[in-house]
């Protein structure tokens, strides 16, 4: 388990990896430092970090430049600087490992693009997996989960042109693959309003988040390529990348 990252808005890191330990912890560990300090000595400097900045995927090339006592220095793209900064954590990938590493943020420097990684580990990238972008709504809006026996009302936290992730007001008992109508507040970023949509929907998964609190997972019936979602879709990314650029 990485310590000492920060959530940032609503998905958690565990959400977007699975751990794939080789030996221990601490051997793992050893080993990916061992296998960065060979590259830097054979100057093979070239990684590539991957992020999601609240569900928006950044992946850039970065450069190995020295590791000492465990941590990693390295050069790094400005936005890349911005996310790791933001979340504390970063993927790395690189063609001497056959799967992808996380690190730990130890600092990043903003202004000169550097950062220090520290705490590596063998992982499986569960989000590059998805079909679609999930992007975070900020601020979350207003759902309504309707089932044959239940209409709870709750927030939607992030959306995609298949589906969405809520958290209901109450406790939701919806059976894994249970149908549903799901009625969901989608901004429009240009205008500053809210489109009612209405789309049918089926239960995926509902997990527990780190207050306690509940998070139901549902797939789209059909694919949102068009509409109010599609829009939303496109003009979060725009503004993420603007946030991004601002903090540079």
């Amino acid at each position: 388990m990485l310590h000492g990252w920060r959530r940032i808005g609503t998905m958690e890191l565990s959400q977007l990896y699975r751990t794939c330990t080789r030996q221990t912890v601490e051997e793992d560990r050893a080993q990916i430092a061992a296998g960065f300090q060979d590259l830097i000595k054979r100057a093979q400097l070239r990684a590539r970090l991957v992020n999601y900045y609240k569900g928006l995927l950044l992946s850039y090339p970065a450069t190995l430049v020295e590791l000492q006592h465990g941590i990693l220095e390295l050069d790094l793209h400005p936005q890349q600087a911005v996310a790791l900064d933001a979340t504390g954590y970063t993927f790395i990938r690189c063609d001497h490992f056959d799967c992808a590493i996380l690190a730990q943020r130890q600092n990043v420097n903003l202004r000169n693009q550097a950062a220090s990684l520290r705490d590596f580990a063998f992982v499986e990238i569960m989000a590059e997996q998805r079909r679609a972008l999930r992007l975070e709504l900020e601020p979350q809006t207003e759902a309504q989960i309707v089932a044959d026996a239940l209409s709870m009302p709750a927030k939607v936290l992030d959306i995609s042109l298949e589906g969405t992730s809520v958290r209901p007001a109450g406790e939701c008992q919806l059976a894994r693959g249970a149908d549903v109508t799901l009625s969901l507040m989608v901004p429009n970023l240009l205008q500053e309003t809210l489109s009612a949509v209405e789309v049918a929907a089926r239960h995926i998964h509902t997990t527990l988040r780190a207050d306690g609190g509940q998070v139901c997972r549902f797939s789209f019936n059909e694919v949102q390529g068009e509409g109010p979602i599609a829009r939303y879709i496109f003009q979060r990314q725009v503004e993420l990348i603007r946030e991004l650029k601002e903090q540079i």
